[in-house]
């Protein structure tokens, strides 16, 4: 109903604490923290989240070694983690690693910061740093 008064060329004020919902019904968003607005604009630009850079994590196969030179990491789950200057790079960078060592990337995912990881991080709330998704299963 929302959705379809604004398609309709009203102006709708909705406030909600879910970041899905808002990024799904609003135009512009409006981010208050201690009775202040600390960002404001379109869903997906706010707080910088049309330039953050994308991480991409993956189990690594037992036994071997990340390729050299990407800065991967190790998370504290197992996880080999890096943030991609250029994204789709390191992505053919790491499947032509795993295809010449003949293996899978088991849970391979490209991350970047959902409206929820801005909000946090933007009103310093528990759980910045960490994606929704992560924060789901915790």
């Amino acid at each position: 109903m929302v959705k379809r008064r604004a398609e309709l060329g009203k102006t709708v004020l909705l406030t909600t604490h879910y970041m899905e919902e808002a990024q799904y019904l609003a135009d512009r968003v409006a981010i208050i923290a201690d009775g202040r607005i600390v960002a404001e604009g379109p869903p997906g630009t706010l707080g910088g989240r049309d330039r953050a850079l994308a991480r991409i994590r993956l189990r690594l196969p037992s036994g071997l070694a990340p390729p050299d030179q990407m800065g991967i990491t190790i998370t504290p789950e197992g996880l080999a983690e890096l943030t991609a200057d250029d994204l789709t790079g390191a992505l053919h960078r790491l499947t032509g690693w795993a295809i010449d060592q003949g293996v899978a990337l088991e849970r391979l995912e490209v991350i970047r910061p959902s409206l929820e990881d801005t909000y946090l991080t933007l009103t310093g709330a528990t759980g910045a740093g960490t994606s929704a998704a992560e924060r789901s299963l915790s």
